[in-house]
């Protein structure tokens, strides 16, 4: 029996440690899990069926744990961890019953929700999960004074999708 590859390599484990160790507030990550509303197969290679949440999990957990990481551990739906201000990522589990649209990563400052993310966060997409956890950790927005004061100038709450899909 071959030994599992680890998720991340060593090269990527120093760049993100290195990235998360300059967090200035708490982080928290949310990861929840459960049956898919739309359920899709993936197949890896070999042509064997991928469990996205089992593979989710498995991505989050191991770039959460690059952090100084305070795990929350597995709760049930409604149940959120706390918040304070040490540069902490804190990572909590829910797992659901009823289907939805899982897997689906949150990720969260003091000021609220910065990044929502569904599905699996793998291959170049895992740019998105590290880089959404450092801005959401640091005490300024990495936004420029021009943008935020064009922002300051919107009249209503904008949500902003964005599709990736991997290549």
């Amino acid at each position: 029996m071959s030994a599992a590859l680890p998720i991340l390599g060593d090269h990527e484990q120093s760049t993100i440690r290195d990235a998360f160790a300059a967090l200035e507030r708490d982080v928290a990550v949310t990861l929840e899990l459960g049956p898919s509303a739309a359920p899709v197969t993936l197949l890896a290679a070999g042509g064997r069926e991928l469990d996205t949440n089992a593979a989710t999990r498995a991505i989050v957990e191991a770039v959460c744990a690059l952090g100084r990481l305070q795990q929350a551990g597995t709760t049930s739906a409604g149940d959120r961890p706390r918040d304070s201000h040490e540069g902490i990522v804190r990572l909590a589990v829910l797992e659901h019953e009823e289907a939805g649209p899982w897997p689906r990563t949150t990720i969260a400052g003091p000021t609220g929700v910065g990044l929502l993310y569904l599905g699996m966060p793998a291959g170049y997409e895992l740019a998105t999960l590290v880089g959404a956890i450092i801005e959401a950790g640091r005490a300024e927005p990495g936004l420029s004074v021009a943008t935020l004061d064009r922002v300051t100038e919107l009249d209503r709450d904008v949500a902003i999708d964005v599709f990736v899909t991997p290549t």
